[in-house]
Order: structure tokens, then C-alpha cells, then sequence
């Protein structure tokens, strides 16, 4: 298996909600692509993207994970792969200061132990706009390091 589909199918273990439904319907028809089988791919592939609802998908990425011997993650874990997204879409210039800075920084900074970040986020401030390169710096350093927790699992 690739690293892509290893980094989908890992968004999709943590539960995100942009990985359910047309997603999960999505990532088994590639599953199958790369000559990876198991009932439950191919039941999830052939389900309809537009109209498999987060509901539907839940029980059957389920079984795609215990097919594939992939544990479910705990909540700590997903939280982990969750705020790494969020640290990447910062630093891709996806996520404006206003949408993340109050309250998706501070629980970086909490799972991490990063104190310098929530004073300097402060300090910076919430107006729109290019996000502080300090800022950018120490959320790079942040995916790192859950980039290195999250290869542990």
C-alpha cells in the first residue's frame, strides 16, 4: 500500500468528517485499484458517493479497518491526526487566523506542550490576513512531532 492511501486511511481511522461518506466511497474504489480486496472494500466501493451518508459509512469503514487489521484509534490518537490537519491547512494558507487562531491553536498548544505558541498567537493577534512566520514555524514544528507520534501507532 502507498503512503497516500496509508495517509487517507488514517484520516479516515480518526473519524474526520471531510473522510466519511463520498470520501470513504472514494478511497475503497482505490483500495481496489491498488489490489487491496477484503468484502467490506468491496461493498464500500460500490456504494454510491453522493448518497452514502456519514451514518451508512461509519459501520462499514469499521469493517474495512478490522479486514485490514488497522486498530481503531483512541480519541487521543485521533485528536493527534486532527490537529496535525489543522496545523497543514494553516501552513498551506487554507485556514484563515480568524477560523483557527482562538480555539484550534490552543488545543495544539495543550496536546503538545508548545507554551510559546498560545502567547505568541496573542501577541500576533486575530486579524485576517498572512499568518506571522513565527507562528508558521512553530506549527511546522508541531507537525513534526505528530508526524512522529502518529508513524508510532
Amino acid at each position: 500500500m502507498n503512503a497516500e492511501l496509508r495517509e487517507r486511511l488514517l484520516l479516515l481511522n480518526a473519524g474526520l468528517p471531510s473522510c466519511y461518506g463520498e470520501e470513504a466511497v472514494w478511497l475503497a474504489c482505490d483500495l481496489l485499484v491498488a489490489g487491496i480486496e477484503t468484502p467490506a472494500i468491496a461493498e464500500l466501493a460500490g456504494e454510491s458517493p453522493a448518497r452514502l451518508t456519514d451514518g451508512e459509512a461509519a459501520p462499514l469503514v469499521d469493517r474495512v479497518l478490522a479486514e485490514l487489521g488497522i486498530p481503531r484509534l483512541t480519541e487521543e490518537q485521533a485528536e493527534w491526526v486532527d490537529l496535525r490537519e489543522i496545523a497543514r491547512g494553516v501552513i498551506a494558507g487554507g485556514r484563515q487566523v480568524e477560523h483557527w487562531a482562538c480555539c484550534d491553536v490552543s488545543l495544539i498548544a495543550e496536546r503538545w506542550g508548545g507554551d510559546q505558541l498560545w502567547p505568541l498567537i496573542e501577541a500576533v493577534g486575530y486579524e485576517p490576513g498572512p499568518v506571522d512566520p513565527r507562528v508558521l514555524q512553530l506549527l511546522r514544528e508541531f507537525v513534526e512531532v505528530a508526524d512522529q507520534r502518529i508513524t508510532r501507532w
